[in-house]
């Protein structure tokens, strides 16, 4: 792999990892309970504001930027919708589903799901080094969500003032979209996936992760995402890891961080001191936990 990070093969070295989790969907279920203390950390909204422009289509333009959940609940205020019941993620049980439009026409829209936004990813990276200093990592990606290119679909629309698309447009669009898909893939990542040397996490689930090795030093750095080999696309965001853990000793690493691809909250489990950095990180949105909490 050009990128970062490398395909381990030998997914064993991770075994203690799948054994360890629990099967209660409390925060044991994503990171084992052997850690001295837990934090959740939140990922961050999106608040959209009018540019008072609008593109080729007309359609109105807005410029965003992360939001906060606690600035999220000052916003919502009284128009606050009820929280969905059962709620199949963090920021629906506590503000019900977006997006919400404010009267000053600015949107308030979900947390991502699955993946920790890469700029919070560097945040906590730069904080573990700190902490512990460099290491060798193992990181786990889930083999969804854009590794698969024959999972995504694609849609296309013809431009202002121009015909509409015929059957053979679209046809060829999504050819050349997958192929540039596929290329943002690393070669050895879809190896893996081929020949299903990969991770159960959690085991029996049907989880299947690629594992991956790198230095934590390289994850500091946002820009890892773009040569990374795991599906980034101008415009748009690839992949970070489901799990991320020292690789040395193994069973009993310094600090374990772990996003579940159907969450919109991270979790991680190490020492008190570490948890308590975290928890006032200025750039970072956190709560403790603890590791029998419910996950939502």
């Amino acid at each position: 792999m050009a990128g970062p990070l490398r395909v381990e093969r030998d997914v064993s070295v991770a075994a203690w990892l799948a054994d360890a989790l629990a099967w209660d969907a409390s925060t044991a279920t994503i990171v084992p309970p052997i850690f001295d203390a837990y934090a959740r950390i939140l990922h961050p909204a999106t608040l959209e504001t009018p540019t008072g422009e609008t593109d080729a289509w007309g359609t109105p333009q807005y410029a965003d930027r992360p939001l906060r959940w606690d600035e999220a609940a000052q916003l919502l205020g009284e128009r606050m919708r009820e929280p969905i019941e059962p709620a199949h993620a963090a920021w629906d049980a506590r503000f019900g589903q977006s997006p919400f439009e404010l009267p000053d026409g600015r949107r308030v829209i979900e947390p991502q799901l699955g993946d920790i936004p890469v700029a919070t990813l560097a945040d906590l990276a730069t904080l573990l080094l700190d902490e512990h200093g460099d290491t060798e990592v193992l990181a786990a990606v889930w083999e969804g969500s854009g590794l698969d290119p024959r999972g995504v679909g694609f849609m296309f629309w013809a431009g202002p003032g121009e015909p509409p698309l015929t059957d053979a447009d679209h046809r060829r669009l999504e050819r050349e979209r997958r192929a540039e898909l596929e290329a943002s893939i690393d070669p050895e990542v879809r190896a893996a996936m081929a020949d299903r040397a990969l991770l159960p996490l959690p085991e029996g689930t049907g989880r299947d992760h690629v594992l991956l090795r790198g230095r934590l030093e390289s994850l500091a750095d946002p820009a890892w995402e773009r040569t990374a080999g795991l599906g980034w696309q101008p415009g748009g965001r690839g992949r970070t890891p489901n799990a991320l853990w020292p690789a040395e000793p193994q069973g009993t690493p310094a600090w374990l961080v772990a996003t579940d691809i159907d969450l919109d909250v991270t979790h991680v489990g190490g020492s008190a001191h570490l948890i308590g950095r975290v928890l006032g990180h200025p750039a970072i949105e956190a709560e403790r936990i603890r590791p029998t909490d419910p996950l939502l």
